[in-house]
C-alpha cells in the first residue's frame, strides 16, 4: 500500500510541476501580446492645426511581433478647445509596426511601447486613413525612457493629458 501511495504522488508530483511549466511563459519567449487603454485616454495638441484640441480614446486589442499582424479598435472624440465636440466615432488597426517590450512582472503586466497605424471612421464622415499611434506603458521602463503613459496620435496630439494602459503577453 505505501508503494501505491508513493507512486500515485509522484504521478501526482510530475502532472503538477508539468502544468506549472505550461503555463508560466515568460515574457523574453512570447510573441504575441494583448493591449487594453484602461478608461479614456486623453492627449491634447500643442501645436499645428488641432492646437488646443483635446483628443479621447478607448480601445484594446491584440498584437503578434513575429507575424506584425494586429487587430484593435476602439472609440474616440475630438474636442474642440472650447470644449464643443467636433468629431466622434471608432477607430481600427490597419497594420503593426514595431514593438519594444520591457518586459514586467508577470504575464498579465507587461510594459513596452506599440506603434501601429490606424483609420478613424467618423460618424457621418469619409474614413481618416494612415493615422501613427503609439501606445506607450511604463511598466519596467529602462531608466532614461521617456515617453508617457498613455496614447500619442498623429503628429498633432502628442501631449498625453490622462494615460493608463496595460500590456499582457497572450502565449
Amino acid at each position: 500500500m505505501k508503494k501505491f501511495a508513493m507512486l500515485l504522488f509522484l504521478m501526482v508530483l510530475g502532472a503538477t510541476l508539468s502544468t506549472v511549466s505550461l503555463v508560466s511563459p515568460t515574457a523574453a519567449s512570447g510573441t504575441g501580446f494583448g493591449f487594453n487603454l484602461i478608461g479614456p485616454q486623453s492627449t491634447k495638441a500643442d501645436s499645428g492645426p488641432f492646437a488646443g484640441d483635446t483628443l479621447r480614446t478607448t480601445g484594446s486589442g491584440s498584437f503578434d511581433t513575429s507575424s506584425r499582424s494586429i487587430v484593435a479598435s476602439g472609440s474616440f472624440t475630438h474636442f474642440k478647445a472650447n470644449g464643443t465636440v467636433f468629431d466622434k466615432g471608432t477607430w481600427q488597426a490597419t497594420s503593426f509596426v514595431s514593438f519594444t517590450p520591457f518586459g514586467g512582472p508577470n504575464p498579465g503586466l507587461q510594459g513596452g511601447t506599440l506603434n501601429f497605424v490606424a483609420t478613424a471612421f467618423p460618424d457621418g464622415g469619409d474614413p481618416v486613413p494612415d493615422l501613427s499611434v503609439t501606445i506607450n506603458c511604463r511598466i519596467n521602463a529602462p531608466s532614461g525612457f521617456t515617453g508617457r503613459e498613455g496614447v500619442l496620435v498623429g503628429g498633432d496630439f502628442t501631449d498625453v493629458t490622462r494615460g493608463a494602459t496595460l500590456f499582457h503577453l497572450n502565449d
